[in-house]
């Protein structure tokens, strides 16, 4: 598990230390944090801000690339400000790998902003580079296809969601009662997760398997339990997810070529059918129960297949379904 210090600010002077061996290891530290997703948007922008500083000004060499990871890392959790790497243009552009680090950075950024310095480099003499800025490009309004205009999770994203049902909700659950004859459940938009749980949702095995976008999800929403709409849904807290990705669900399903593919589990309904996404985020499945053995999971349902092409698909279909429920009192399947 990574340590979690109370106080950053030795660690980021250490990136500063006299010696080299130190400071490489407060990078290495730095970017365990950030790749784990356990700092605050304020922590995590000032760490990038720090690292960026070293990258361009401050011990060349196995500092400099040391600290270029660190930030690299970080764009599995967050999404930096372009201001505040904007400066690691002015790293050397000499060699290409320095350029295709720094492209694929400024992409993460999603600020279109970014596209004309990315551009620049399209008339790169070297090919491995234009091949960089082209992929840059592209990736630069989301890296996922699909038809919903938010594709990645953003912490505005995932507050406005909150704010959708809390309002939708609220009218809800005070009729409930009166309009149904039965007690109203308890309905959880759950505050943001631990950084605890969201170091463990990181830690080990997980490291390559858990998709950024739902990590990016729980540091702002731990959980969602909505037990009257419908049949009921639930979006799973991060010990439950962790529980599933290691030893208690579904780890692997089966798919059309019989192949198997890895899942995290990341939600249910009342019926029995969980949801997983893939661990680059690119699809979300419906799993009807089914047969499991060993954590692979079989199915002939018909209704078993990908739903969603992101976790904001599934979001998005989800919002909807309430309001359909709400509005309408019918029972919704996603």
């Amino acid at each position: 598990m990574t340590w979690l210090p109370t106080d950053l600010t030795p660690l980021l002077a250490r990136l500063s230390g006299p010696d080299r061996r130190t400071r490489e290891a407060a990078a290495e530290h730095l970017a365990d944090l950030l790749r784990s997703g356990a700092l605050h948007q304020d922590q995590a922008e000032h760490v990038i801000s720090r690292l960026a500083e070293v990258a361009v000004a401050e011990h060349p060499g196995a500092d400099a690339s040391a600290a270029r990871y660190a930030i690299g890392e970080a764009t599995a959790c967050y999404r930096p400000p372009l201001e505040l790497v904007r400066r690691l243009t002015a790293l050397p552009t000499d060699e290409p790998a320095i350029l295709e680090d720094v492209l694929d950075i400024l992409a993460c950024t999603y600020d279109p902003a970014a596209e004309d310095i990315i551009r620049t480099h399209r008339a790169d003499p070297r090919a491995e580079v234009r091949a960089a800025a082209e992929q840059a490009l592209t990736e630069l309004p989301g890296r996922v296809p699909g038809p919903t205009p938010q594709r990645y999770v953003t912490w505005a994203y995932a507050d406005q969601w909150v704010r959708d049902l809390s309002a939708v909700l609220a009218t809800f659950t005070t009729t409930f009662e009166q309009d149904r004859g039965y007690p109203c459940g308890e309905h959880t938009l759950g505050a943001a997760a631990g950084q605890a749980e969201l170091v463990a949702m990181t830690a080990g095995e997980l490291h390559d398997v858990m998709p950024s976008d739902l990590l990016t999800w729980c540091r702002r929403v731990r959980e969602v339990s909505l037990p009257d709409v419908g049949a009921g849904y639930f979006l799973h807290p991060p010990d439950l997810i962790v529980a599933h990705a290691l030893v208690e669900g579904v780890q692997w399903i089966i798919d059309g070529d019989g192949s198997r593919e890895r899942v995290v589990v990341f939600g249910s309904d009342g019926g029995g059918t969980l949801y997983a996404l893939n661990p680059t985020g690119t699809a979300v499945h419906r799993l009807p129960p089914g047969e499991m053995h060993d954590g692979v999971y079989r199915t002939d349902d018909p209704r078993a297949g990908v739903v969603a092409p992101h976790l904001v698909g599934f979001l998005d279909l989800l919002r909807a379904a309430v309001h359909e429920h709400v509005r309408t009192g019918a029972a919704p399947e996603l």
